[in-house]
Order: structure tokens, then C-alpha cells, then sequence
């Protein structure tokens, strides 16, 4: 895993530095621009100040998070002992924010869609807070989101747990993986990925399963019992891999194209990671190979 992990580690400095590069403005001519220049006409139909501005962050965050949960998966294996599950854990949250990364910073869609999808975390998160209970003798932050919506015309339903603003809502994790690894919509990787990584999240004997190798077992007759081997798969981490930097690609790509910052340089960086994708993805080639 070494030399993956420090073309893992250089590909997440990569999509860090990219904004720092730009100063963190988006450019002139970018779609990011175009919008934050009209953000007065969104501004003033509801009490939300700041609704395009907000809305980038969001993606920024995200992306931010994504990237930060796919470093931390390489560098759990940099240790004396590698990781069964962590890696499995932070698997899951760099997919989750690389989805809801992209699906924010989207380039087709249009200001409006943006401010709704923005205005649908923004409702998740106060939701979150109420039913927490964690500020309480305050006001309502989740109201006052809601008179947002409606200024602008859209109904929400918080029946659910993520709202959902007149259709609008944050896509479906499984969705989001198939949509960012370029597979067919009727591809299972994305359900397959999402229910695996969840399981061991919630540690359930299914997840918990993945670190068990009963093809390596020792039984001892005697005492009718039998040996098992645990540890991290190669081949089950490389499978991993390959999705998480195509996926943290795929949203990086969506953001910087939104910002107007695909320059030549990360143009280099993508292409390393599309090298660094084919090499995980060659590595189970070669173990299903060898075990046939």
C-alpha cells in the first residue's frame, strides 16, 4: 500500500491547494462569478442575506471534508498496524461529501436550484439542532428556514429525515457514488458500496464481517473449534480506493469548473489520479487472476 498511499496523500494536497492557488475567488467569467454578481436579486426576496455566497461554501466545506476523510483513509495504513474498520468508516463519510459536494456545486443548474439545494442543508442542519435539543429557550432556527423557503415560493416537508423543497432534496448516497464513478444508472456498485460501508459503521455482523477471512481458517478437530484470519483485504481496500479518488476527482472536477479554476495544473493532478485510480483497480484484476 505504500506507493498508494502517497499518490493518495499528494492527489487530497492536490485538490487543497487548487483554491489557495486562486486565492479562494472564483474567476472572472466563472459560473460562481456570474451568480454571486446577481446575488442582490436573490437577497433581497427573503431574510437569507447571503443565499449564492452560502451555497459555494457549502460545496467548498464538503469537498473539504471529502478530501480531508479520503487522506485520513490512506494514512490509517502508514501505520505499524493496519486498520480493520476505520478506514471503512471514513470511507463511507469521503463519499457522503463528495455527493452532496458535487450535487452543490453542479455547473447546469440554474441560481435558483442552487439557493434550493443550499437552502435544503441549511434546513437539515437546523433540523439536526432541534431535534437535539442542543440550543434550547431559542428560537426556532428551523422556522425561520422554512419562511425562507416560502418566501421564495417552495414547500417544504420536514416529514423526512433530509427536507425536501418542492422535489428538491440531497441525493441518495448509492445514487451519488454511481453518478460520480461514471457507472451505468442501473450499475449496484453505488447500493453495494453504501450498505457494506454502512453496515460496518453501524457495526453490524454483516459489516463486521468484512475483516473475517473464513478462506484462511484452521480447524482443530479436537477441540472442534477453528482459527480465523482478520485483518484489512487488499483487494477489498483497493476496491475502495479506486472509487474514492474517482469520486473525489469527479466532485474536485464539478467545483473547480463551477469556480473557473480547472487550470493546467490541476488538469496534471487529475490525470495522476486517473493513473492512481487505474492502479487500484489493476490490483484486483491481478488477485482475481491469480485466485482463479
Amino acid at each position: 500500500m505504500a506507493p498508494k498511499v502517497v499518490a493518495l496523500q499528494s492527489f487530497t494536497s492536490a485538490v487543497d491547494t487548487v483554491a489557495e492557488r486562486h486565492d479562494r475567488v472564483p474567476a472572472v467569467g466563472s459560473r460562481a462569478r456570474i451568480e454571486l454578481d446577481r446575488e442582490h436579486e436573490y437577497s433581497v426576496v427573503s431574510t437569507w442575506e447571503k443565499p449564492i455566497t452560502d451555497c459555494h461554501t457549502f460545496g467548498a466545506m464538503s469537498l473539504r471534508a471529502a478530501t480531508d476523510n479520503v487522506r485520513g483513509f490512506g494514512t490509517l495504513f502508514t501505520s505499524g498496524q493496519p486498520p480493520l474498520y476505520p478506514h471503512l468508516v471514513l470511507g463511507r463519510s469521503a463519499f457522503e461529501g463528495a455527493v452532496v459536494s458535487e450535487w452543490l456545486s453542479e455547473l447546469s443548474v440554474e441560481p435558483l436550484e442552487r439557493i434550493k439545494r443550499g437552502l435544503c442543508e441549511q434546513l437539515y442542519s437546523a433540523k439536526e439542532i432541534e431535534d437535539l435539543n442542543l440550543q434550547p429557550g431559542t428560537p426556532s432556527r428551523v422556522d425561520e428556514w422554512v419562511a425562507v423557503a416560502r418566501s421564495f415560493g417552495w414547500t417544504p416537508n420536514l416529514s423526512r429525515s433530509r427536507p425536501i423543497l418542492d422535489g428538491t432534496k440531497r441525493p441518495r448516497l448509492s445514487d451519488g457514488i454511481v453518478k460520480l464513478a461514471g457507472s451505468a444508472e442501473n450499475s449496484r456498485i453505488g447500493d453495494l458500496l453504501f450498505s457494506r460501508l454502512s453496515a460496518v459503521d453501524h457495526v453490524t455482523w454483516f459489516g463486521l464481517q468484512w475483516a473475517i477471512h473464513l478462506d484462511q481458517a484452521t480447524a482443530d478437530e479436537s477441540s472442534r473449534t477453528a482459527t480465523v484470519a482478520i485483518g484489512a483485504d487488499g483487494v477489498q481496500v483497493s476496491i475502495i480506493g479506486f472509487y474514492l479518488v474517482r469520486a473525489l476527482r469527479t466532485a474536485a472536477m464539478a467545483r473547480f469548473d463551477l469556480m473557473g479554476w480547472n487550470d493546467a495544473e490541476w488538469e496534471e493532478d487529475a490525470k495522476r489520479a486517473l493513473a492512481l485510480e487505474r492502479i487500484f483497480a489493476e490490483t484486483v484484476v491481478r488477485a482475481n487472476r491469480s485466485s482463479a
